[in-house]
């Protein structure tokens, strides 16, 4: 039933993206009626005043020069005056361009603009990156016209003074000239100078013109980061959203389709944990993927978004591209899914410095070790990489201790354990403190674990009046003495073993070591207990009438006198 649900959202999904069609928005009509003058207007016809006078000069010039071209009576003078002429119908052209353009405003120049591009068909990549260019174009048009408009406003400038510069130098040339055959060229250059002059006005005239009218169009920030946002949603935002619900449902329809194949395959279903399992599901994560890339790119090429079509197979090769590299990791890591690696599944590795079972192999595989609170991890398979595992021993312990297990470890540290996992060891002591241990510091630590049984040993010694007897009644009489009272007050089952041997002849006693195995039970009382034997032995000592010996410490006076005389001969010589 829920593949049926499935097969149908994905159907619907389908039909609803084919039928739809990305319509351009329409655009009002504007009313054409008459309205009054704007101070932009006013600005225009100042303007115009300002370059018609240019203009008609020019033209006048132009039909000055063909009347005495058509009068020239050689070659050489027409010739030259053709070249005159040139010149003047390209100030014509200048002029008659400038007045058009304060005539069009800013609308002439964008229509000027907008050009079709000739297509480069061998530039395949630069094609295919052409929606997501001309999206950025037309993002920053408008600032880019303005900075465009401003550099080229203040070159005029630069060239309307330099001109007006050179015209004010030719006059004051002109003021103080004598020479009567210096006036024609002079005259003539000036001429030139100050139809610079005026070019340069015009044009600084049609730049501020359209600067002015592209600013009073201006839309504030806010107005235009929501109204892109706003088209954003209306077009590219609802082929995105399409997009990604195709992606989900495609995804995750086909793993639970392969989630019910493997349910009721007996093949999949008898064979959990093996090869043709294993590759099945990489197989099954392969084609999800596949299946919602294709929906993706079914979406947008079927709304005709062509710029996230765009960017979604860039990303494509982009990753493609990167998988040259980055494919031999993957295929290592295909090995260790495939339980074919130097990582199996039921076996022991080390992992943080402790020991765990690796109970699944996956994208995320689980180590359990039992013998930790908590402890499961879930592990990326790219951790296990360089790790190796090895087959567990029945009787191999997966932690020195459990909960509530008895420890005494290196640095004297002796309490209960009431927590412990793969961060922290919690241990409680005799009184109520409690000890908290980094696990790994813990391990270190040597910990020994009192709760399966331990061993207490000590030394006792007699006086050597008693060697005669130092080696056989002796030691029989300690170990009676032990067994009948140790037993009494602990019972057989807690104390395993008692032994008493002679250890050596020290200096001033006869010794003997004392070993007692007790029962894990009696971990608690690990400290009392060789106090407990040691009370015992002085007590039979005293009873058998034994000298406990001490060591004899013997004063000669005449060497502590000769000290005593040094130290004072010391005492008295100066520094």
């Amino acid at each position: 039933m829920g593949v049926r649900r499935l097969m149908i959202l994905w159907l619907f999904l389908a039909v609803i993206v084919s039928a739809q069609e990305t319509q351009p928005p329409v655009q009002p009509i504007e009313n054409t009626a008459q309205k009054p003058a704007s101070a932009t207007v006013e600005r225009s016809l100042s303007s115009l005043k300002t370059v018609i006078g240019p203009l008609s000069d020019a033209v006048q010039e132009v039909e000055k020069l063909r009347g005495d071209w058509a009068r020239a009576s050689s070659e050489e003078e027409k010739q030259s005056i053709q070249t005159q002429i040139d010149a003047a119908m390209t100030r014509v052209a200048s002029l008659r361009s400038n007045f058009r353009g304060i005539l069009g405003g800013a609308e002439a120049a964008e229509y000027e603009g907008s050009k079709v591009a000739d297509t480069n068909l061998q530039e395949q990549v630069t094609e295919l990156l052409d929606p997501l260019l001309g999206e950025l174009r037309e993002a920053t048009s408008k600032p880019r016209e303005m900075d465009e408009l401003r550099k080229s406003l203040k070159m005029w400038q630069e060239r309307k003074k330099k001109s007006s510069d050179i015209v004010d130098r030719i006059d004051q040339i002109l003021a103080i000239n004598q020479d009567q055959d210096l006036i024609p060229e002079v005259t003539s250059a000036r001429q030139l100078w100050a139809d610079r002059m005026a070019e340069a006005a015009g044009q600084i005239e049609v730049i501020q013109v359209q600067i002015e009218d592209r600013e009073s169009h201006q839309e504030p920030i806010w107005t235009t980061v929501s109204r892109l946002f706003s088209n954003f949603f209306k077009s590219r935002g609802m082929n995105l959203l399409l997009a990604l619900l195709v992606a989900a449902v495609g995804f995750f329809g086909t793993r639970r389709i392969y989630r019910l194949i493997r349910r009721y395959s007996p093949g999949l279903r008898s064979g959990k944990g093996s090869l043709f399992s294993r590759i099945s599901d990489i197989v099954a994560m392969v084609l999800a993927v596949l299946i919602a890339v294709i929906g993706v790119l079914l979406v947008f090429y079927s709304r005709g978004d062509w710029l996230l079509l765009t960017l979604t197979v860039v990303a494509l090769f982009g990753i493609a591209w990167a998988g040259k590299t980055a494919l031999p990791p993957y295929l290592e890591q295909v090995r260790l899914l495939l339980n074919l690696g130097p990582v199996r599944e039921g076996e022991r590795l080390i992992y943080q410095g402790l020991p765990w079972k690796v109970a699944a192999l996956g994208f995320y595989s689980r180590l359990v070790n039992p013998n930790l609170q908590g402890g499961t991890l879930r592990v990326p398979i790219r951790e296990l990489m360089g790790m190796i595992s090895r087959k567990q021993d029945p009787k191999e312990p997966w932690f020195p201790s459990e909960v509530d297990d008895w420890v005494v470890l290196s640095n004297d540290i002796f309490g209960k354990i009431i927590s412990q996992s793969p961060e922290y060891i919690v241990i409680l002591r005799l009184g109520g403190s409690l000890t908290t241990l980094p696990t790994n510091e813990y391990l270190e630590s040597n910990p020994q674990n009192l709760s399966h049984g331990f061993r207490v040993s000590c030394t006792f010694g007699v006086d050597y009046q008693h060697q005669a007897e130092a080696t056989t009644t002796i030691p029989k009489i300690l170990l009676r003495a032990l067994t009948t009272t140790l037993i009494g007050e602990f019972s057989r089952e807690k104390v395993r073993s008692i032994k008493v041997e002679f250890e050596n002849a020290a200096a001033s006693s006869l010794d003997y070591r004392i070993l007692v195995d007790f029962d894990g039970e009696m971990a608690q009382r690990y400290n009392a207990l060789p106090r407990r034997i040691q009370h015992i032995c002085v007590d039979t000592a005293n009873a058998e009438n034994w000298v406990i010996p001490f060591a004899q410490i013997t004063v000669h006076q005449a060497a502590v006198a000769a000290d005593l005389e040094k130290t004072a001969t010391l005492e008295g010589e100066p520094e």
